[in-house]
């Protein structure tokens, strides 16, 4: 959300003021928490870079970890995603058609309080009506407006889990629940052609107001390239890496701005806002407690993380690993078979047979093969 300005600075009731100052604080956290990973500038970098094989026929893809900078060109994410993907300016571009783009996202504000509600005479507010009313009543006829049809929506649980997370390590400058989700939609194009949506929700509701924003990315691909490139789009968002120290940053200054708000509105409310000044300062230890244990723990974390992207991308593509106990190297090969062999020149074979020898076997043309044992 962008910070709201005070629309009539010739209102002489201080208590507008208490009121300005919150809102400020509070939506500035949706609108910085609303960037989207594919929002900012990104590089490439072959650091910490995966490669996970390629098949002949040109499907599987070679990951890489794209870096994603901010204006000021400070790292504040990293991102699995293909080598052959573009990701910055909002979109992400590859072969086949393969495009992603974030929309405007959309803001909105409701308060609970009627003591404060004169501060927004003349504004429109809006509650959050539910995901399946907002479905209805904004994106349906978005979609229309395109020549899109409908099909279903549904939850991306993986997305949401990293975009809550994320939500959770910024400053609130007063205590709120946040709801964080993101949402698949599918579509029909005029042509019959797939066409994918991915809602990103995030509502935060505190004792006195209600603020909460929504953006849509859209994604596009070569009809015959569509379901791996959604598939492809989800991973490689719901495994994210956000980097801590811009976060801890943004908290310290956000921690800093509100605080001069506060201080000149204690000025002529200092009795009132005693309370909210203790409250403050616990708030920002607590932040600063957690990010330090963040921090602590980011090393050993990583180790694990890794180990299960591994895991996770083998999923994916459907592959075991295996070793040649002679030599003592690795492999990536294709599941389903129950022994795997290897001549000397690197070619495999996979079988379902648990006494077949290649060795044995006259059409193998006499080579030397070697078997591989499954990794477990």
């Amino acid at each position: 959300m962008k910070n709201q300005k005070p629309y009539n600075m010739r209102i002489n009731y201080i208590f507008l003021m208490l009121v300005l100052n919150i809102t400020s604080c509070q939506n500035s956290d949706a609108q910085k928490a609303g960037n989207n990973s594919i929002t900012i500038q990104s590089s490439k970098t072959q650091t910490g870079s995966k490669q996970t094989g390629t098949k002949p026929n040109g499907f599987w893809e070679k990951l890489m970890m794209h870096e994603l900078r901010n204006a000021s060109g400070v790292i504040v994410a990293t991102t699995p995603a293909p080598a052959s993907w573009k990701i910055g300016n909002g979109t992400m571009t590859g072969p086949h058609g393969i495009k992603a783009t974030d929309l405007p996202y959309q803001s909105f504000m409701d308060n609970y309080d009627p003591n404060i509600q004169q501060a927004y005479a003349g504004k429109k507010l809006r509650s959050m009506p539910g995901i399946d009313q907002l479905i209805q009543q904004d994106i349906i006829p978005w979609g229309k407006s395109r020549g899109l049809q409908f099909v279903k929506f549904y939850e991306i649980p993986e997305i949401s889990k990293i975009n809550k997370w994320y939500s959770d390590q910024l400053y609130k400058a007063l205590p709120s629940r946040s709801d964080v989700n993101a949402y698949g939609i599918d579509w029909k194009t005029m042509n019959g052609n797939p066409y994918f949506v991915l809602l990103g929700l995030n509502v935060n509701t505190s004792e006195t107001m209600q603020g909460w924003w929504y953006i849509l990315t859209t994604l596009e691909a070569e009809p015959a390239y569509f379901e791996a490139a959604r598939k492809q789009f989800i991973f490689t968002l719901a495994n994210t890496r956000h980097n801590l120290e811009p976060i801890a940053k943004y908290n310290k200054e956000e921690a800093q701005r509100c605080g001069q708000s506060w201080a000149a509105f204690n000025k002529k409310m200092a009795a009132n806002q005693a309370a909210f000044e203790a409250h403050q300062i616990a708030h920002v230890n607590k932040s600063n407690a957690v990010n330090d244990a963040i921090m602590s723990n980011w090393k050993a974390n990583n180790v694990a993380s890794d180990k299960q992207q591994e895991r996770t991308i083998d999923g994916i593509y459907e592959r075991t690993n295996v070793q040649n106990t002679e030599t003592g190297k690795t492999y990536k090969v294709q599941e389903g078979a129950n022994q795997y062999w290897m001549n000397s020149n690197g070619e495999y074979i996979g079988t379902k047979l648990q006494d077949y020898n290649p060795n044995l076997d006259d059409n193998m043309n006499e080579q030397k093969w070697q078997e591989l044992k499954k990794i477990k």
